[in-house]
């Protein structure tokens, strides 16, 4: 069902005037301006959206944000934008070094021990951290006996698949991408910056209580209004302990999309573990008063910032990680602990540093020294702390050396 344009708001009524207010978002970020293809694809989910709140009022963020990015043809994610690597809007770790690839390669090889031989990886992006792993495995001569890629995105999947004819075609016979999640799965689950962009709902904490954010639109673009609901009401009798400790005006995330989210991980999972990687924090720091900010964060051609009403369908929306919560739904779901560490620790403890004196991959960031990649991969005041390690496991008897001790406050 869709409607007539002039039903629709000024800003996406017709192509010019959305092709200015993007550029006029464009000149207040301080980004460059899209091309014309990536315009008109916004401009299109624009109109899309604005249906939506024509027929069903104002969306719930999450909603919202769904649609940004998964949107079929027009989202973030399923379209057709050049998102990872130095060319894209973000970098990720295995983009930065070969050593992560190889390191998560001894890790895989160590929980193979108790464990079917297999690899599930959630969201591939270039496809280097694959190629990284079955690189080091096939020197290891550890092989997998099949590698599986679960991808939403149509264009990260075909450069995953160039990148694999290109660099190991050899091993084109092991890889295998997924639509979905199988019904049942044995070995190893890994997934690298995947649950960050999740959808979900906001709140603010205001002097009459939680409210719930929504989206709206006028004349002039999308705007984000809060109000009370049963949801914000419900959500704050639950956390009273939190909310009671935020000023006025303090934003937060619900993340409860993710749990629904780790619940069908874990129901796939019939033996074996999880490794999970992204940014994020244990509940009581994330929702700490001194966070008043929350903690969306959005990325567009390297720029970060916090404005995801802007760039409709061209920019990533991304959310810190509640592990807490995540390891609590694993728990409450039937799954064990493995461990909860850094990202630093975690490569540290697994060996990294064993990968130092070999030669680097010409794929990898060429600007980047060993030592600048290891202080990326590793450092405080980059990946190594912000960048946490939680792994799961069903009917898995092993261990991986990379976990530590358990970090979290469990209920």
């Amino acid at each position: 069902m869709s409607v007539e344009p002039a039903a629709l708001p000024d800003f996406c009524r017709n192509y010019q005037d959305y092709q200015q207010l993007l550029q006029h978002q464009c000149h207040a970020l301080e980004v460059p301006e899209p091309e014309q293809a990536a315009i008109e694809a916004s401009f299109q989910l624009a109109q899309k959206i604005a249906e939506l709140i024509h027929f069903n009022g104002k969306l719930p963020f999450a909603q919202f944000m769904q649609q940004a990015l998964y949107h079929p043809g027009l989202g973030y994610y399923s379209g057709g934008s050049h998102k990872l690597g130095a060319g894209g809007d973000f970098v990720t770790a295995p983009e930065i070094s070969p050593m992560f690839g190889q390191t998560i390669a001894k890790s895989l090889q160590q929980a193979w021990n108790n464990t079917e031989p297999c690899v599930l990886e959630l969201g591939a992006g270039t496809g280097k951290l694959m190629c990284d792993i079955l690189q080091q495995c096939e020197s290891d001569n550890q092989l997998p006996e099949a590698y599986y890629i679960l991808e939403v995105s149509a264009e990260l999947r075909q450069r995953q698949q160039q990148m694999l004819n290109d660099k190991l075609p050899q091993l084109k016979p092991l890889v295998i991408w997924l639509d979905r999640l199988p019904e049942s799965f044995q070995g190893v689950i890994i997934g690298n910056e995947v649950i960050d962009a999740i959808p979900v709902d906001l709140f603010m904490q205001t002097e009459q209580g939680l409210t719930q954010g929504f989206v709206a639109h006028n004349n002039n673009g999308f705007k984000l209004e809060f109000e009370e609901t049963s949801f914000s009401q419900g959500w704050q009798k639950k956390h009273a302990d939190l909310c009671q400790e935020w000023p006025e005006g303090y934003l937060a995330e619900s993340y409860d999309l993710r749990i629904d989210w780790l619940k069908s991980l874990v129901e796939c999972l019939e033996q074996g573990c999880i490794v999970l990687i992204d940014y994020g924090y244990e509940e009581e720091e994330l929702y700490s008063p001194y966070r008043p900010q929350g903690s969306l964060q959005c990325y567009y051609q390297q720029r970060k910032h916090s404005v995801p009403l802007a760039l409709l369908g061209l920019q990533d929306i991304t959310s810190s990680v509640n592990f807490t919560q995540l390891a609590q739904a694993a728990l409450d779901n039937n799954a064990q602990v493995l461990g909860f560490t850094t990202q630093s620790q975690f490569l540290t403890l697994s060996g990294i540093e064993q990968f130092v004196a070999q030669p680097q991959d010409s794929d990898t960031m060429s600007s980047l020294s060993v030592a600048q990649q290891l202080q990326t991969l590793l450092m405080p005041n980059e990946m190594g702390q912000n960048i946490k390690v939680l792994g799961l496991s069903k009917g898995f008897s092993g261990a991986l050396s990379g976990f530590t001790s358990l970090g979290l406050n469990q209920a």
